[in-house]
């Protein structure tokens, strides 16, 4: 038989999404886009060419998962999700994870309760493979205000509505900029003078479900790029922050760092995060071990959706190293 390698790769990831992290074949045909019947008869295939070989083994004897290692390192999280990955190309990454990032997202969300979303490439990836759920009076608020199109081409406004669109729900938006301008005033000032912007912030404070990605200061200068901040101001976190979620930034340790636009940023705070009965955090790839380190230990997500390189960086890194 003459197969692919992209699928034998669309195989083995299914086998994997089965077999290891249980989920159903409903489960798999939405993240892959595919019927039932295409999913069963793809485990099957997967079985026949000895991709999958069934054993029993003594569970006494078996190593620890991914997944277990990583949750009795840090006790604090609730629950992850490592999706497998054959390409460390970042596209790849976040197309994978926005797949079973949807999935999970789905399952958990119920009728009645208000979800908040952050930004970036990895939720724009998540929301475009979520599909149609209505869901009653679930309520979707933006998490930050917009960096604008410089963003990769990313409106965040966008991604409120669409996830919004596709739960059948209202949405909230936080229609300002992500960070004010440095002569503007501070956020507090602006964000009472205008309701509309106060209430959807309210909101955020009281969110059911938090689902935000990550920023790396290592590679992410989405808010200088966007003219946001000086290069100056990104420049003085180098060696003090890894990390960012939704313009706060932290550091390794999980201690947060003040920023000189702290006052200006118009979003959820970190305490927000810790807050939330589920906060999910939702990022891979290299520039992402350390924000994710420092994340799970300031307890701002207690949910994480990644993938394996990334999980096994994680659990391996060293300072310095």
């Amino acid at each position: 038989m003459n197969l692919s390698d992209d699928y034998v790769a669309r195989l083995i990831e299914i086998a994997r999404a089965y077999y290891y992290d249980n989920a159903t074949q409903a489960d798999i045909a939405r993240m892959f886009n595919l019927s039932r019947s295409m999913v069963s008869r793809d485990l099957s295939l997967a079985r026949e060419l000895g991709i999958v070989e069934i054993s029993i083994k003594d569970p006494r004897q078996r190593a620890p998962s991914l997944r277990e290692r990583l949750l009795a390192q840090f006790p604090r999280l609730h629950d992850a999700v490592i999706a497998p990955t054959f390409s460390g190309e970042p596209e790849a990454v976040r197309a994978t994870l926005g797949r079973f990032a949807a999935n999970y997202l789905l399952n958990i969300l119920k009728p009645n309760q208000r979800l908040v979303l952050g930004c970036g490439r990895t939720l724009r990836a998540m929301i475009d493979a979520l599909p149609t759920k209505r869901l009653p009076n679930v309520e979707v608020v933006q998490a930050m205000g917009n960096i604008g199109h410089e963003a990769h081409g990313i409106d965040y406004n966008e991604i409120a509505r669409q996830a919004a669109a596709a739960l059948g729900g209202r949405v909230y938006y936080l229609s300002a900029p992500a960070i004010l301008g440095a002569r503007a005033g501070t956020a507090r000032d602006f964000i009472e003078a205008n309701p509309t912007l106060s209430h959807a912030l309210h909101l955020t404070r009281t969110a059911d479900v938090i689902v935000v990605g990550l920023g790396s200061l290592e590679s992410d200068q989405l808010y200088a790029q966007a003219g946001l901040i000086g290069t100056d101001e990104l420049e003085a976190l180098r060696g003090v922050a890894v990390g960012d979620i939704c313009g706060r930034f932290f550091n390794l340790e999980g201690r947060a760092v003040f920023t000189s636009f702290d006052e200006r940023v118009v979003g959820v705070e970190l305490q927000d995060l810790k807050n939330a009965a589920v906060s999910i955090g939702v990022a891979g790839g290299a520039d992402k071990v350390e924000p994710l380190i420092g994340a799970l230990c300031g307890e701002y997500i207690n949910v994480l959706i990644s993938d394996e390189r990334t999980v096994e960086s994680m659990l391996n890194w060293k300072r310095g190293g």
